[in-house]
């Protein structure tokens, strides 16, 4: 249900409890706009010329007699001929921006959105399904958005009231939405209201823009280089190499090395907290992950230590070890999705977890 949670032990979902399956993950190359181009290695795009990014792949073997076979381990078919390796793309595998901007995940756990700012006062958004592909032209005319500039938010009801919106439109081509904004100076903090389907929710994606971006477009003779290198790249995308867990963890955080004692896993903890708080307080949503990630790994790293505490200080440390645990898949989870209130809420629960954590521990060597 949600494949963005990773673990590297069996055990249930921290989001739905459902139980975890096994999945063998690696990390391929893929270009970002031709989504079928895919390499064990970095390069360019053969198509377009652009930068391949990386991108988490699940590794299956497969039987070319048999395509519809799919294990997570090699062995042999039922012709007594050995598997063979099949890298697939993964939903939400590839969350690169693919024009320069922020992207982020919708609600919905399917759609996905990149608001760029290609020019002071225009505004333009991309949308993309759960496997980063444009949706098609009929669906982005489906699609009815605005961006919002000014707002007043109530905090009794949690609802917000738009002051200064503009509507975004679709482009010619149907290839994004564009507005034009006004009186919006650097750091542009601007938020995209969108409801994807004619009887779908609203959501909201807020961005913040230290500056235009800028569209890793392909020069003409960039292209010509890249079509000269179109044969080698083919070549490079079918699966020839085994999954290494050291290129996994490129996409997969690597694990975070905790500390030997309890007191210097709580600097650690507490540095982890500040820089989340700093990321959010940049609108760097999509980067919130790392920190989070590792503040989880150093509450697994103390839980060892809950028996050495004393009895009313092991009551409280094990649920709120817990919490920040729960709290920092949250900040994940939320991360991507780019709503700012959703973020801060989070936050806020994790660093009342981390208070009590720090509290619990306080006293431990």
């Amino acid at each position: 249900m949600h494949p963005d949670v990773l673990e590297s032990r069996p055990g249930s979902c921290p989001i739905c409890k459902m139980s975890l399956v096994a999945v063998r993950l690696d990390t391929s190359w893929l270009c970002p706009i031709h989504t079928t181009v895919m390499s064990d290695k970095p390069g360019a795009c053969p198509r377009c010329g652009r930068a391949l990014v990386e991108a988490r792949v699940a590794v299956t073997w497969t039987c070319s007699a048999q395509p519809g076979i799919d294990r997570i381990e090699p062995g042999t078919c039922p012709d007594g001929t050995p598997t063979v390796q099949r890298r697939t793309l993964r939903p939400h595998g590839n969350h690169n921006p693919q024009h320069g901007g922020q992207f982020f995940m919708a609600a919905d756990s399917w759609h996905h959105v990149e608001g760029t700012y290609p020019r002071a006062g225009v505004f333009r958004l991309y949308v993309y399904d759960d496997y980063a592909r444009p949706l098609t032209v009929a669906d982005l005319r489906k699609v009815s958005a605005r961006v919002v500039t000014n707002e007043r938010y109530d905090a009794r009801t949690r609802t917000s009231t738009d002051l200064t919106a503009f509507p975004l439109r679709p482009s010619r081509d149907g290839a994004y939405l564009e507005g034009r904004v006004t009186g919006v100076p650097f750091p542009a903090a601007m938020t995209a209201k969108i409801t994807l389907k004619p009887d779908a929710p609203e959501y909201r994606f807020d961005f913040t823009f230290a500056a235009v971006t800028k569209d890793p477009g392909t020069a003409p003779a960039n292209r010509a280089a890249a079509a000269s290198r179109a044969t080698s790249a083919a070549r490079s995308s079918q699966p020839t190499a085994p999954p290494s867990q050291s290129a996994a963890a490129t996409t997969v955080p690597a694990a975070t090395i905790i500390p030997e004692t309890v007191p210097e896993i709580l600097v650690q903890l507490k540095a982890r907290d500040a820089e989340i708080r700093d990321l959010i307080r940049q609108g760097n949503f999509a980067a919130v992950w790392v920190p989070a990630f590792q503040a989880k790994d150093l509450a697994v790293g103390l839980e060892p230590h809950i028996g050495h505490l004393q009895p009313t200080s092991r009551e409280t440390a094990e649920p709120a070890l817990q919490r920040l645990v729960r709290f920092a898949w949250l900040l994940d989870s939320f991360g991507d999705l780019g709503n700012r209130q959703q973020v801060e809420d989070a936050y806020a629960a994790f660093a009342r977890a981390a208070g009590d954590v720090a509290k619990a521990f306080g006293g431990a060597q």
